[in-house]
């Protein structure tokens, strides 16, 4: 399905997992700079909490293929996607059109726990106190659905937290 010419897609290629590594970097170098190269101010909550709380909600919003949840993280792992290809092009001089996702899914039960956290991570957005805990959960959902699915490193959070997810569902909604 394509919209506004962005593919809506669940497989991130390898274009789109550099795009979310180079969010990734970019978003702590910024803030390892901005804090006069300490390393103790990457270590604060009011970074840590919103960065990973978005990071973790779209691993979890990409393992749903369907509904309000697969639209929202199929629309940004393809725009990922598509500007991984744009920048390869033009930086590095090769396209990175390879598939490098994993391919977990969330059974049904795991697909509320994911759609209850994205609704409270919609709230944190809502009500956050500044402009600086949006931009940060912004970063970490647009990493999560880029690099976060990949099977490299940035895989941890869906090899943990799609089963981890599945399980509690199936443990509290049957």
């Amino acid at each position: 399905m394509s919209t506004t010419g962005i593919e809506i897609t669940h497989t991130v290629t390898r274009a789109g997992s550099a795009i979310g590594f180079a969010v990734f970097i970019g978003t702590w170098a910024f803030l390892f700079f901005k804090h006069k190269r300490k390393f103790t101010a990457l270590k604060k909550k009011k970074y840590l909490v919103p960065y990973a709380w978005g990071l973790g909600v779209m691993v979890l919003a990409s393992a749903c293929t369907g509904g309000l949840l697969g639209l929202v993280s199929g629309f940004t792992t393809g725009t990922g996607n598509q500007s991984g290809v744009l920048a390869s092009k033009g930086m590095v001089g090769g396209e990175g059109t390879v598939a490098v996702a994993q391919q977990a899914h969330l059974t049904f039960s795991g697909s509320w726990i994911a759609l209850i956290l994205f609704g409270l991570a919609v709230a944190f957005c809502w009500f956050a106190k500044n402009m600086g805990e949006r931009v940060l959960m912004v970063s970490g959902a647009f990493s999560g659905a880029t690099w976060g699915l990949s099977i490299s490193l940035g895989g941890i959070a869906a090899y943990t937290g799609v089963p981890l997810s599945n399980w509690l569902g199936a443990l509290i909604i049957g």
